[in-house]
């Protein structure tokens, strides 16, 4: 089966628009991480409002490349590689075969990233609630822990004298 050169330029297209926005991704991702580290939370919202509407439009191209396969062999069943393979002449299957690589190597690198910012989200919380805790229970006169035998403790923070103090005097 041979593709049609206006099904060749769409499948083209497609894949140039796809392979544009995981570069965008990527890029959005690292400034994302960048203002998880610098704790810069207004920042860290748009930018993830900006990667929403990436994957957006990544799943846009997809269904636009699974409608076009499709149309152009009955079923959407065949991966656009396969497609590629099968219904294009050598110099056509050569170029759009490196696109396809490299949005194949883009994905990858997307997953690598999503990954490494994941474990950065999860420490820098980890971070937050452990401050948040230590707070906690620098504000409590007397704290309840629970050992590893399921019996509970109390743990009594040292406290000023309360003669002396505004509150001492109430």
């Amino acid at each position: 089966m041979k593709l049609e050169a206006s099904t060749i330029k769409a499948i083209e297209k497609l894949l140039t628009g796809e392979l544009a926005e995981y570069d965008k991704y990527l890029q959005l991702l690292d400034q994302e991480q960048q203002a998880v580290i610098r704790l810069d939370a207004d920042q860290v919202g748009i930018l993830s409002a900006k990667r929403g509407e990436v994957v957006d439009s990544l799943e846009k191209l997809k269904d636009e490349r699974s409608k076009l396969i499709s149309s152009a062999i009955g079923h959407d069943s065949v991966r656009a590689s396969e497609l590629i393979e099968k219904g294009c002449s050598a110099g056509d299957r050569r170029r759009l075969m490196a696109l396809v690589e490299k949005i194949r190597g883009k994905a990858k690198d997307v997953e690598a990233k999503s990954r490494e910012f994941n474990q950065v989200l999860s420490y820098s919380l980890g971070l937050v609630n452990g401050e948040l805790s230590l707070l906690w229970s620098a504000s409590q006169p007397v704290t309840r822990v629970y050992n590893s035998f399921g019996s509970m403790t109390n743990g009594v923070q040292p406290a000023p004298p309360r003669n002396g103090s505004l509150l001492g005097e109430a």
